[in-house]
């Protein structure tokens, strides 16, 4: 699959970036996480995202990358996997197993 870079402004890309430094749930789980990819939904006015992050194969290097999400016509927000957003990468980063 070969995504399109999702746009963002600079105040979201701020606002993910520290959502991803200082949400307690991400570092609680940066602790116990493995090679299984884990998502965090978040709101930023009219937009949600949902962050995907998981180990590569080198355990030491982390991964999060920014999805767009939609509501759908059931009312059920829907990850538009079409465009993403490496917030934070390894220099030869996999992609999630679940994509």
């Amino acid at each position: 699959m070969n995504s399109e870079e999702l746009r963002l402004t600079d105040y979201e890309k701020g606002f993910l970036t520290g959502f991803y430094f200082t949400e307690p749930d991400i570092q609680k789980d940066r602790l116990n996480r493995d090679e299984d990819n884990d998502w965090y939904g978040v709101h930023i006015g009219e937009r949600v995202f949902d962050l995907c992050v998981w180990k590569d194969d080198d355990i030491d290097n982390e991964v999060c990358v920014v999805y767009e999400c939609y509501l759908n016509d059931g009312g059920f927000w829907n990850t538009d996997t079409s465009k993403q957003w490496f917030l934070k990468e390894s220099k030869d980063a996999t992609k999630p197993k679940e994509l």
